[in-house]
């Protein structure tokens, strides 16, 4: 087994350096408590492959480091997994991507054949990126959820050419050139770039964590804008990373490091609003309009009959903002539905509703919560 080290400093790479970082883990944990970590295997059976590299990343004394456990024969795999086990008693919460489905049960299974413990699985934090962010990969507009597209997204981009797979046949070559006394250097090279790279870009990555807690981030709302085909709410706030995503599909998410927007689409034209009393309420036949029973009375009951739920509205010309449910806001305006049995719902933008900070506040906040 061979340990390789390298350090640089956080100036050179998206860090979690100031207040923009107040979310979760980062809120909670000191840097010096969280660990990255990626296995690099001979194949994905856990039966009939085995572990030839674990690299793990850290914070220290305003840098970030990195330390590769690499087996340079095939017998070192127990070495390596005693070594990584014991690095990472000092750490409190361990990042990984797609960890929960691979690279920890293949670490307990091998752990399991060396019969070695390893409880220390059990008692540190686990926060697997992939799963943390795989909802986010669509609005974010991201070809695959892959770690390589996320580290693209914040504009990351790698030396490393290679996928997992293909450096199996990397690394075999390099052992058997090893094996035959011409250890190749090239080689080398390749296999410690990629895990490398892939615990930069966990570290780095990492920082889309914080659209886990958008709305829970310390932000005031600030103003809306009005625009010929869009509504633009805007909130103050410190965010780490500057990105744009849709939300919903049509509202547009604008992240920078004091601000964040959210553009709102218009609809205009002419909507219906449905009365919630339909029984107080009679169909005009000839006139094909319905009227209130207190006035409808006075009529020929040959010219009315009581009104149907889809029958019973008044239509409005206006501009709109589509609304989740109508639940949300109808207890303080009016709903409106392009016919009843729309499941689209809209509220007016008119000059009373612009001047409602409280509304547009309560729109964005249930919007991001998913209500």
């Amino acid at each position: 087994m061979k340990i390789y080290c390298h350090e640089f400093d956080l100036d050179g790479m998206i860090a979690p350096v100031g207040e923009c970082w107040d979310f979760y883990p980062y809120n909670q944990y000191d840097l010096s408590e969280l660990c990255f970590f990626d296995i690099e295997t001979t194949g994905l059976s856990q039966a009939t492959s085995n572990i030839y590299m674990i690299g793990v990343g850290y914070y220290s004394d305003d840098k970030f480091k990195v330390v590769q456990w690499f087996a340079d024969d095939y017998n070192s795999e127990k070495l390596i997994l005693e070594e990584f086990l014991t690095f990472i008693r000092n750490y409190k919460v361990l990042f990984q991507y797609n960890g929960n489905s691979f690279d920890i049960p293949y670490i307990r299974a091998k752990c399991k054949v060396h019969n070695i413990g390893c409880n220390v699985l059990e008692q540190i934090k686990h926060i697997d990126l992939y799963v943390a962010l795989r909802k986010y990969s669509k609005i974010l507009g991201l070809e695959n959820r892959k770690l390589k597209s996320f580290e693209k997204y914040i504009g990351l981009r790698r030396e490393d050419e290679f996928d997992g797979g293909a450096l199996i046949k990397v690394y075999v070559e390099y052992i058997h050139k090893k094996i035959m006394g011409k250890e190749d250097e090239e080689l080398l090279h390749i296999l410690l770039l990629h895990n490398y790279e892939d615990i930069t870009g966990l570290s780095c990555v990492a920082v889309l964590l914080f659209l886990k807690e958008l709305m829970r981030m310390p932000a005031s709302f600030q103003k809306t804008e009005l625009t010929e085909d869009d509504i633009i709410i805007y909130y103050a706030g410190s965010f780490p990373y500057e990105c744009e995503f849709n939300i919903d599909g049509s509202i547009i998410c604008h992240c920078q490091k004091n601000e964040i927007s959210f553009t709102i689409p218009l609809r205009k034209g002419s909507l219906n609003y449905y009365f919630t009393d339909y029984k107080d309420y009679y169909y005009m036949i000839e006139e094909n309009k319905v009227l209130h029973k207190s006035l409808a009375v006075y009529t020929e009951p040959s010219v009315r009959r009581k009104a149907k739920k889809s029958e019973c509205y008044v239509s409005n010309e206006g501009i709109y903002i589509q609304v989740n449910k109508p639940g949300c806001f109808s207890d303080r305006m009016h709903i409106f539905r392009e016919n009843y049995t729309s499941k689209e719902y809209f509220v007016e933008i008119n000059e009373k509703l612009m001047e409602d900070t409280s509304f547009f506040d309560t729109y964005i906040r249930q919007i991001i919560a998913g209500k």
